[in-house]
């Protein structure tokens, strides 16, 4: 019955043969040097060659095991760490395309929509995307995706509410053909298949494009797998949304606060919140970039379900801002003695705030951060790299600061814990006046609850007051 599964179950002696063996209480336990003497004497093993691998071993012993040893397969000459071919992925114009048009939108409708026109596309790419979300695919704005590429399963099965003429707008074929994994509500289940999924190229020589999806707060719930999955350094997208205040008529319970300060202290994660349309479809063509880049790494996009209208753009400049971590929506004028800096859903609080202080000073200036995680690491490897022999380098958030005046006030507004944005002040040594979540939220419109937690255009320009006194 070699064929069939097996598992075992091993019941161990923690410290077995040591004085401590099996006690409750050797778990911080502490051999003595006497201990440690009789321990290495009783062994055979010489003092100073205590992690010798044969140390403590005769001539013959010695040799057996080596040759034990280099017959073993692990020992063999094969390739452990396969290298999977480049597939050519979307440019961003090729994703622009999906969320043309103006008007309000939100950066979760955006996500949704690029992926309807991943789904419709018959290149290479589009067949290797694989999404998973758990229990949450529709509310996240997968399913136009579901619906054309269809829910992997290893045996076909009908639509059931299709069946029984249940109307839905869900057409869930399920077939081995599906490129959608459904969970049930098991976060740490998504970043473990993410992290399978993501590792696919190393592992196996192929590459996939693993898109996972759930609610930014319960990114803690699975923060353990998640973690792993980067220590492993596998590939995937994270799109967790919707997310912060804007969530107020789900309760306090689903609004995230700490999420973004999760997303700067993770290694191996890129973490960005997009305010526009625009800026999430090109952060999407650059997460499948870094997907396949020597030196890349996953991506964590914080959406929201808050409608914005979409700005105007004349150039194509703020790009490249968007993929560093933040550009100018509003540039300063040299020498100014003030700027807003707001990330992700509040910009339209930003945009009225800074409509109203530039009544009496227009030389003020509006930041879009997209990743105060890169501006971050972009910073800290600056500094480091002046005592590192390095040469000296100049951080992307150093280059946008640098019009201000050097005593120049920054108020930081953000839906989430402050602190993600209050670090500005130190690159230039500026005052900072830091806005946003320290408590749970309350159930409630958004004009509303922006007033009550301080976070609307009032709390922006009082704190601009402040700064300005």
């Amino acid at each position: 019955m070699a064929d069939r599964p097996r598992f075992f179950i091993a019941y161990t002696v923690k410290g077995l043969r040591l004085p401590f063996q099996g006690h409750k209480d050797n778990h911080a336990g502490l051999m003595t040097p006497a201990q440690i003497a009789e321990l290495r004497e009783r062994l055979g093993v010489v003092e100073g060659e205590e992690w010798d691998p044969l140390s403590g071993l005769s001539a013959a012993e010695r040799t057996a095991l080596k040759g034990l040893v280099a017959r073993a397969p692990f020992a063999a000459e094969v390739e452990r760490q396969h290298v999977a071919s480049t597939i050519p992925t979307p440019t961003a114009d090729e994703l622009l395309v999906a969320v043309a048009g103006g008007g309000e939108q939100s950066t979760q409708a955006a996500f949704g929509k690029v992926m309807f026109e991943i789904a419709a596309r018959k290149d290479e790419f589009a067949g290797r995307v694989v999404t998973t979300s758990p229990d949450v695919t529709v509310s996240t704005n997968l399913g136009g995706f579901v619906n054309r590429r269809g829910v992997f399963q290893r045996r076909a099965h009908d639509d059931v509410f299709k069946r029984r003429r249940i109307p839905s707008a869900q057409v869930w074929s399920k077939a081995e053909t599906g490129q959608h994994v459904e969970l049930g509500i098991a976060e740490n289940n998504l970043f473990i298949a993410l992290a399978a999924l993501g590792l696919t190229a190393p592992l196996f020589g192929e590459r996939l494009f693993p898109v996972g999806t759930l609610y930014d707060p319960f990114i803690a719930r699975g923060l353990d797998a998640l973690n792993y999955a980067c220590y492993q350094d596998a590939r995937f997208l994270l799109v967790a949304t919707p997310s912060g205040l804007t969530l107020a008529p789900e309760g306090g319970a689903h609004q995230s606060i700490n999420a973004p300060v999760i997303g700067m202290a993770q290694p191996g994660l890129d973490a960005y919140e997009p305010a526009y349309a625009d800026e999430t479809a090109v952060l999407m063509a650059h997460a499948f970039d870094r997907i396949q880049a020597a030196d890349g790494a996953s991506t964590y996009l914080r959406l929201s379900t808050r409608g914005l209208q979409q700005p105007e753009r004349t150039d194509d400049a703020w790009r490249q801002g968007v993929i560093n971590g933040a550009y100018w929506l509003k540039a300063p004028a040299p020498g100014a003695r003030l700027a807003l800096v707001y990330s992700g859903a509040l910009a339209p609080e930003a945009l009225a705030a800074f409509e109203a202080l530039s009544e009496d000073m227009p030389e003020a200036g509006l930041l879009a951060v997209t990743s105060a995680d890169v501006l971050h690491r972009d910073w800290t490897a600056s500094g480091r790299a002046r005592w590192t022999g390095e040469g000296a380098k100049t951080s992307t958030i150093e280059t946008l600061l640098a019009p201000l005046d050097r005593d120049a006030g920054l108020v930081t507004l953000t839906d989430g814990a402050p602190l993600a944005l209050s670090w500005l002040g130190s690159v230039r040594g500026q005052r900072v006046r830091a806005l946003g979540l320290e408590v749970f939220g309350q159930s409630g419109d958004l004009p509303d609850l922006y007033g009550k937690y301080r976070l609307d255009a009032e709390a922006i320009l009082d704190a601009c007051a402040d700064l300005l006194a």
